[in-house]
This record gives structure tokens, sequence and C-alpha cells, in this order.
């Protein structure tokens, strides 16, 4: 049975988590909080915004446990995912000592966190011909130090998915922690890992409200994970990494949920046209399928094309330094004109 204490960093494993008292009495409109030197007089904005926000964050939590039919114990928000991955890697990475693993090409991030904890990456390649998952290249690359293995699904930049099956697998030969970063789960026909949690106890799943929900701006991530896990990750946590806006407006969003589907839809109608019609293009070589709101791209020159559409005011991603993604573009998608015009464009290249 999986214990996180037999992989949690020692100096984690002993701290206890920053305790805000305020927390338990902000519904109380008659207390008086004199406990954090804020400016009492208020802000200049004049929206009451001088004040600390939750610093547990409970009412939002209820709110996207209840969504995502879970409890409030299972979600953990940060200031984005990266912020999560940046806290995973420091709670479970003993520096210079252990190890994680990723799939590549993938989001950068992963490496970037690893290398300012001074962590090793060890990396397997996505399969070469279409950026499927290696699950058997997976599994003997994990070495007695790898302690973390993300699985960014569906994938950035490539845009494939692991399946549910195959995350089993790796998980009755896995002891560490298993994080599916689902950023772009709701643009995927494929379900949400969610379900596995309950079966997989070293399982965490990584989500955000940057990309189909629209809101980027707040930066908010969630990770959904059993209560064990989340409680170490709160022992590092900052206590107000998550601003009272961004707690007010996430939880208005959940609230009015009903919309999201409809927008989603328009984005992958967007992404099919655009896929179909970009393939005939005389330059194009291949449009890899996605499950994201995205698609790489692989052109006779990236970095030509990346500059002529420059040039017309349009940028797009070159993703030609990633293994394996020599002359790659990865595409995102916009509104109906938008990629009308980008269209247009390409047609003049």
């Amino acid at each position: 049975m999986f214990n996180v204490n037999s992989i949690v960093r020692k100096n984690v494993a002993d701290m206890k988590s920053y305790q805000v008292t305020r927390d338990g009495y902000l519904k109380d409109d008659k207390f008086i909080f004199l406990d954090n030197c804020e400016n009492n007089y208020g802000s200049v904005l004049g929206n009451g915004l001088e004040s600390y926000p939750s610093s547990s964050q409970d009412e939002l939590k209820k709110a996207i446990a209840k969504y995502k039919k879970l409890k409030k114990e299972n979600v953990f928000l940060g200031n984005g995912s990266d912020e999560i991955i940046d806290l995973l890697i420091r709670c479970f990475c003993e520096p210079k000592q252990d190890e994680l693993l990723i799939c590549e090409p993938t989001f950068g991030m992963y490496r970037l966190y690893a290398q300012l904890s001074n962590v090793k990456v060890n990396s397997v390649p996505l399969n070469k011909v279409d950026f499927s998952f290696d699950i058997n290249l997976i599994l003997k690359s994990i070495t007695k130090s790898t302690k973390l293995l993300f699985l960014c699904s569906p994938n950035n930049p490539t845009g494939t998915s692991i399946s549910d099956d195959e995350i089993e697998s790796i998980a009755k030969n896995f002891k560490g922690l298993i994080v599916i970063d689902e950023a772009y789960i709701d643009f995927s026909e494929k379900k949400s890992s969610l379900s596995l949690l309950k079966s997989i106890p070293n399982l965490l799943v990584l989500q955000t409200f940057s990309k189909g929900w629209g809101l980027a701006g707040l930066r908010v991530g969630a990770a959904y994970a059993s209560a064990d896990i989340t409680t170490v990750l709160n022992k590092v946590r900052p206590p107000f990494n998550l601003s009272t806006l961004s707690q007010q407006l996430v939880m208005s969003a959940v609230e009015v949920s009903d919309g999201l589907t409809s927008i989603i839809n328009k984005v992958k109608e967007q992404k099919k046209i655009a896929s179909k019609q970009f393939a005939k293009l005389q330059f194009v070589k291949h449009v890899f399928p996605s499950d994201g709101n995205f698609f790489l791209m692989q052109v006779d020159d990236a970095e030509k094309l990346t500059a002529f559409l420059l040039k017309n005011k349009i940028l797009i991603s070159n993703r030609s330094s990633l293994l394996n993604c020599a002359n790659c573009v990865r595409i995102s998608i916009g509104t109906k004109g938008e990629m009308n015009k980008l269209y247009k464009i390409l047609k003049k290249y």
C-alpha cells in the first residue's frame, strides 16, 4: 500500500502547516481583526482589498470539490499550475539525490523547476512517429531514485494523451508519485483521469482554470489527490498564495459553469476546420492530431514561417528546438475571425 511518507523529504515531513488563526472567524461581521498588520482605514481603491485573502480557501475548495465530485480534502490550489509543479518537486525530491522522470517533448516548466531545485531530470522520448507515450520505455527508465513522474495529457506541444489503462499499468510498477498534468483536458475527447484517484493512491491530477475556463489572468491551478498528499503540499504552500479576487472570480465561474461546454465546442469546431485547411497548404508536411486547444504542424521552414506571420502581426510558437520537433510550429486555436485571417495570410506565404 502506498504511503506518502515513504517518498516525502524528511525535512518536509517534519514541518507543520502555517496556521492563519483568523480563517475560522472570517464570516463573523462583529470581529475586529488586528492580527495581520493591515491598513484597516481601507484600500486606496475603496473596494475592501485591504484585508488578506482567505488562507484556507475553504469556500472555493468546497465549490470546486462539489463540481468535481470530490471531497474538499482532495483539492489543493496553487498560483497557477506552475506553483504546484514547483511545490511537488520541493516536497518529494531531495536535491542532488532524487530524480524526476518526464516524457519529451513536453511542457518546459517540469525541467526548469527541477533545475531550480537542483534535482536530476531523466527524459523518455515520446514515440517519434505519432508522439504517443512509450509505456515500456517509461517503466524501464524508472530508477530507485525516481520520486516523481510527470505525464502531460493532453501533452503540450504534441496534443497526445495517455490512456487510463496505461496509467494503471505504470502505477502497478512505480512506487513514487504519478502526476497527470491535465491543463488541456477540457478540450479532449478523453475523460479526465480523476476517476482513478480512488484506485491509485500515488496519483495526483493537475488541472488549471487558465485554459478551458478562460481565466489565465487569475493564475489559479488545482491539484486533486488523496488527503495525505494534499496535506504534504499544504505544509509548504505560501499562506496567501491566491488573491481575494482570484478566489472570488473562480468561485463565480464554477457557479456558472454551464457556459463552459459552449465555449469548448467552439474551440473544437475551429480546430477541426483549421486542421483540414492547413493540411492542404503546400508548405505543410503534417498536421498532428491534438486533444488540446492547439495543434502541432510540421512545415518546410518553421523559422521562416514564424517570421512571415510576425510581420503580419500574428504570433505562433516555433517548437523546433524540442526533441523530434524539427520545423514544427504550435498554433493555438483562436476565434473564428482570427483563424480565418490566419488562413488567408498563410495562403499568401
